[in-house]
């Protein structure tokens, strides 16, 4: 049974189909780089298990699609007479592709998790998926002009199946609750710059800022300002690995009037200032070159 590493962190996004002859195929999913990727597995024919610290976790069939948040340590076995493609992303650029989707609300939250849709639920999207790993792998091979864009339309279709498939739209919580969430998260995507107050979030909504914030508890364990805050730090991120604007720029575009203040406040949750945390990401991107796909199964 041969085993591959997955530790290599991706610069934007690494598309290959992947087969498994006689012997299993087995990819292991490290946790070393603080920077790891999302991963995803794309199961077309045969069967596959996913693994997690030792512990057989689930079981895929084709038609499978299986989504990996980052830092999972474990390993995907593709049993022999295996087929599928797979691949990793770097977080800015899922990070952009769910921040262009009509479904950004529902993609921020189902990107961080585990998520699977097999089965007749993705017997009907099963081609498109297959096409659109397949248009990322050669697009990631010959990086012709507006690839990046391609990628990005593609990583997009496959999110949104995944989403619809697996039943990731349904909402964790039930009735009038569900919908205020909902409401909540789509308010502060659009907001969010402003750092708007939540009481005048909840006078919006017409309701207290007691009963959003035990929705939010409720929903998703975090306070409406939890929320807003992760919200800014994600996109505070994305702009210093990706925008050529100073640190005080970027806090400005974000609604910190006080340079020093939006240090503090990206240290106290990233564990380091914006110039540090832009300086490492620098680094990371000159030291790590794309993977030679020659190098990939």
């Amino acid at each position: 049974m041969a085993e591959r590493s997955l530790d290599t962190p991706a610069l934007s996004v690494i598309a290959a189909a992947i087969a498994a002859g006689l012997g299993s195929q087995t990819w292991s999913l490290g946790t070393r780089d603080s920077r790891a990727s999302y991963r995803a597995f794309f199961v077309s024919r045969g069967k596959a298990t996913l693994f997690i610290d030792g512990q057989e976790e689930l079981g895929l069939a084709a038609p499978a699609l299986l989504w990996l948040p980052r830092r999972i340590a474990g390993r995907f076995v593709l049993a022999a007479g295996g087929e599928g493609a797979m691949l990793l992303a770097a977080e800015n650029v899922v990070h952009r592709t769910v921040g262009d989707s009509p479904a950004a609300v529902q993609l921020h939250d189902m990107i961080e998790r585990i998520v699977v849709a097999q089965g007749e639920n993705l017997a009907g999207p099963a081609a498109d998926i297959g096409r659109a790993f397949a248009v990322m792998t050669e697009e990631g091979q010959h990086l012709l002009p507006g690839g990046t864009a391609i990628v990005s339309a593609y990583l997009s279709v496959v999110l949104l199946r995944l989403w619809r498939a697996s039943g990731a739209s349904l909402p964790t919580t039930s009735g009038t609750g569900a919908m205020t969430l909902q409401r909540f998260r789509q308010i502060v995507e659009l907001r969010y710059r402003e750092q708007p107050a939540i009481t005048d979030i909840a006078r919006t909504m017409g309701i207290t800022y007691d009963h959003l914030h035990r929705v939010c508890i409720a929903g998703v364990g975090k306070s409406p300002l939890e929320l807003i805050h992760e919200r800014l730090i994600a996109e505070a991120k994305l702009r210093l690995g990706q925008s050529q604007q100073s640190v005080e720029q970027i806090g400005f575009g974000l609604g910190f009037r006080d340079p020093g203040y939006f240090s503090r406040f990206f240290k106290s949750r990233v564990g380091e200032p914006p110039g540090a945390y832009r300086r490492k990401i620098a680094a990371q991107s000159e030291k790590d070159l794309v993977p030679s796909f020659a190098a990939w199964p």
